[in-house]
């Protein structure tokens, strides 16, 4: 039997918005849970964010750190001193040996982000380190890991897929005042929610707005770290709400005629499956992993082309959502999980 400690690194864990691979980070850990046995798993998490998730088998380990680079100081001695074997879900970097690291993607080889060229460098420095140090690496579409054996230095055994899930929507509650918030009536937009981010190809939304003035687009997201221009289109016909919570996110899906999602690379893109489960239509890019993901369950367009009409787009038959919804979830990732730290940790 395997006794070897794994602990897994909290550091994702926080109050703070919500992107993709924390949302990721957090639902694995709760499968997780209900498979591991008690005290062989541990999670290190800062005391002011223990209580932002329960978990029954996994034991919290509180660690103060002030900064990134305490906390990644205290991380290397705590498993140096248990010799332990180390998880990250969240894009961490990699400095043991004996680990499993998420790489979501590997977008700064692709000159896909708006951003500086010292922090494009971080990130490709930071994916060329993970793959040389960890043992394994996972990553959330086969998209995502050709782009990683084309560009890192890395071979196919060393990489697993696990995919993103959906049914953490399922205890949401829809909070509609949001509707009022930003003076929408129901079905009267079009919706988009993302950081805004370049990949996200937010000026696809512009300029499709610019062509179709009858048509109210709603955009939800938060700045991240990349410098990003806002312009309002010409018909005024765009409503920026900002970060909004899952609540609010919840009833902007319900509510709106279709989902839009013109990224230029996606590693897995979780938005149009909470889109589908809301029952409402998605029109996303032909790109990357989306047509993997979404197969023929969407309605597709080239995210460098403006000229459309979504309303006859829309009116194109697409597969049953259940198609995709069946074939994704959170519980069958952990146990793909749990069955690869086990063979891993040996």
């Amino acid at each position: 039997m395997n006794n070897r400690k794994i602990v897994i690194d909290g550091s994702c864990i926080k109050d703070e918005k919500f992107n993709g691979a924390q949302r990721y980070a957090m639902e694995i850990l709760i499968y997780l849970d209900k498979l591991v046995p008690s005290e062989k798993y541990e999670i290190l998490i800062k005391p002011e964010y223990k209580n932002l998730i329960v978990l029954n088998n996994i034991k919290k380990v509180e660690m103060h750190a002030k900064n990134k680079l305490q906390w990644i100081i205290k991380v290397f001695f705590y498993l140096r001193k248990n010799k332990a074997f180390y998880i990250h879900f969240a894009n961490g970097l990699t400095f043991w040996r004996n680990s499993i690291i998420t790489l979501h993607d590997i977008y700064a080889f692709y000159d896909v982000y708006n951003n500086t060229w010292i922090n494009n460098l971080k990130k490709k420095c930071k994916a060329i380190i993970d793959v040389l140090v960890a043992k394994h690496i996972v990553t959330v579409s086969e998209f995502s890991k050709q782009t990683m054996i084309d560009k890192l230095p890395i071979n196919k055994q060393k990489i697993s897929v696990i995919y993103n899930g959906w049914q953490h929507l399922e205890s949401i509650e829809a909070d509609e005042t949001i509707l009022k918030k930003v003076n929408l009536a129901p079905q009267s937009y079009f919706f988009f929610l993302g950081r805004l981010v370049n990949n996200k190809n937010i000026k696809w939304i512009y300029n499709v707005a610019d062509r179709n003035p009858d048509n109210c687009f709603v955009i939800a997201g938060a700045l991240y770290d990349e410098i990003f221009d806002f312009y309002k289109g010409k018909y005024e016909n765009i409503i920026y709400t900002g970060y909004v919570n899952d609540n609010e996110m919840k009833a902007l899906y319900k509510n709106c005629k279709a989902f839009l999602f013109p990224s230029i690379m996606e590693g897995f893109g979780i938005p149009p499956m909470e889109a589908l489960f809301n029952g409402v239509p998605i029109i996303i890019s032909n790109t990357s992993s989306l047509p993997e993901i979404y197969e023929d369950c969407a309605h597709y367009i080239d995210p460098y082309k403006y000229d459309y009409s979504l309303d006859e787009l829309l009116k194109e038959p697409v597969a049953s959502s259940d198609k995709v919804l069946n074939k994704f979830s959170w519980e069958k990732s952990a146990k793909q999980w749990y069955e690869l730290i086990e063979r891993c940790s040996m």
